[in-house]
């Protein structure tokens, strides 16, 4: 990544750890009450946290998977990741999930930046290159898929203290799969597989 792209993340970390320091989360997380006369929760929401631990262990997996995807994502295409994903989840949210009165937290758009940096390698690799980004893929969907309830229900988590919306993290993993197959389109870099014989 370049020094200018780590420093622009850097600020985006130290707000999602301020907001949490400074207690703004109820004025910023997703509440699907409050939508249509306070439309930015449904990118904030996403940015604010259950509590600071929350936050940083948040904010740390987002720099591991940016330095992780320096290589495949630009910079600009990390960007639109971050910006488009909180608002597409949150529109699923309040289309698909009507009992999900609130939320806070990265964990569905950190799903959409691996995602979409894994279908990226995935599409720009050839030959033997591809069975990294084939095995990341793999381990990826099914964590996601071992997590679901497959109801409307939300599970407890311990360490939050609070309930997790695991349902988060699959409609981020499809939305950063969409925005890997669109960033490799634009692009023009799909690689060809080898015909055989």
């Amino acid at each position: 990544m370049r020094p200018n792209s780590i420093t622009a993340l850097s600020v985006l970390v130290a707000l999602v750890i301020a907001a949490e320091f400074f207690l703004l989360g109820d004025a910023l997380e997703y509440r699907r009450t409050l939508l249509l006369s306070e439309p930015w929760r449904l990118l904030t929401g996403h940015y604010s946290h259950l509590s600071l631990l929350h936050a940083m262990v948040n904010a740390i997996a987002l720099l591991l998977l940016a330095q992780l995807f320096a290589g495949r994502l630009r910079a600009s295409e990390q960007w639109a990741v971050l910006a488009v994903a909180p608002l597409v989840i949150s529109l699923v949210f309040w289309v698909a999930m009507p009992g999900l009165g609130w939320y806070r937290g990265l964990s569905g758009v950190l799903h959409a930046f691996y995602f979409a940096g894994c279908v990226v390698w995935l599409l720009t690799s050839t030959g033997r290159d591809r069975w990294l980004p084939i095995a990341a893929l793999t381990g990826g969907a099914i964590k996601v898929l071992l997590e679901q309830p497959w109801d409307d229900s939300f599970p407890w988590a311990r360490w939050l203290g609070a309930t997790v919306v695991p349902q988060a993290h699959l409609i981020g993993a499809l939305v950063g799969t969409a925005a890997g197959f669109l960033i490799t389109a634009r692009r023009g870099q799909f690689k060809a597989r080898p015909r055989p014989g």
